[in-house]
């Protein structure tokens, strides 16, 4: 029931006739006792992306003021999360571009949590194997420590601040003893993180590390319903990649594929000024793998970043 309320209004133009006239933003609604066909009214005053408003204007959509009561939208677009308090809130016919619960899978340390709930309880024969051994900072630390001297120096492992995004923060380790693998973390600006076995071999385009980003929209969860949009996105890295070793630890145009770290590249073909396609577009903090704890990239740090990719 709740979850439902939550259904993403791009679910009105795949055939809900009660509340959509057509795709292009059109919605039916009573007014006096009569039905009025209008433009879908959207409260962005709670989204800082300008996409959003672009993305409304070639729809059709009416863009609410800030402030304007809630009963005087149908679709609330937020950039955070929302609380069953605030979902409660909403009318029958309005909906919210999230669903209650949604950080349990934006956080890793959740996400790592339940992928492995998920392979502990799977049978027989269901692999999950897609995703490499994972360690949830710090609760399994002594865990991690213990896989990482286990595994050696040759072995690399990549962690992830658990609320991180656009590459910040993230810092690749290579195995050892506990007090290298420690001081190695010792550097990072929280141990609230994931950590997890590097793939040193992985799949390469051009001999470009990449990723793959493919967008699906989840209309319903209980029936699950998920539609999955015909293009995606492809993020690539701007340095050759080679095997992890001391001296390319700290290079994150070869193993990271952010845009928000790769547009930074100089030896790079990214143009100036380009913006990229995902959330990682218009800003201008990017964080090398070596550096987790400052805010803003400084040009020794870049120039320290060039110098590791060239070795």
């Amino acid at each position: 029931m709740l979850l439902d309320r939550t259904a993403s209004v791009t679910a009105l133009d795949l055939g809900d006739s009660r509340h959509a006239s057509s795709s292009r933003g059109l919605v039916r609604r009573k007014a006096g006792g009569r039905q009025l066909v209008a433009p879908l009214r959207v409260d962005l005053s709670a989204c800082k992306y300008e996409l959003l408003q672009l993305v409304a204007a070639r729809l059709g959509w009416q863009v609410v003021a800030p402030g304007t009561p809630e009963s005087q939208w149908d679709l609330f677009w937020t950039d955070t999360s929302i609380s069953q308090e605030r979902l409660l809130r909403l009318a029958p016919t309005q909906r919210i571009n999230h669903f209650l619960g949604m950080l349990e899978l934006c956080r890793k340390r959740s996400m790592a949590r339940l992928l492995a709930g998920l392979a502990a309880a799977a049978p027989p024969g269901c692999s999950y194997d897609f995703f490499p051994p994972t360690w949830q900072l710090p609760g399994q630390l002594r865990d991690f420590l213990a896989a990482a001297k286990a595994a050696g120096r040759k072995a690399t492992f990549i962690v992830k601040p658990d609320a991180g995004c656009q590459g910040k923060g993230i810092r690749l380790l290579q195995g050892g003893s506990e007090a290298a693998v420690l001081r190695s973390l010792a550097g990072m600006a929280t141990l609230q993180a994931v950590a997890q076995a590097y793939i040193p071999r992985p799949l390469l385009i051009n001999g470009l590390k990449f990723d793959l980003r493919v967008y699906v929209l989840v209309a319903d969860v209980d029936p699950l319903r998920v539609f999955i949009y015909k293009e995606g996105l492809v993020r690539f890295c701007t340095t050759p990649y080679s095997k992890p070793t001391s001296r390319n630890l700290g290079c994150a145009y070869m193993h990271l594929t952010n845009y928000a770290v790769n547009k930074q590249n100089a030896e790079a073909c990214v143009a100036p000024g380009s913006s990229g396609s995902d959330r990682e577009s218009g800003t201008d903090a990017t964080h090398s793998a070596a550096d987790s704890s400052n805010d803003d990239e400084t040009g020794d740090t870049k120039a320290t970043s060039q110098q590791q990719c060239r070795q």
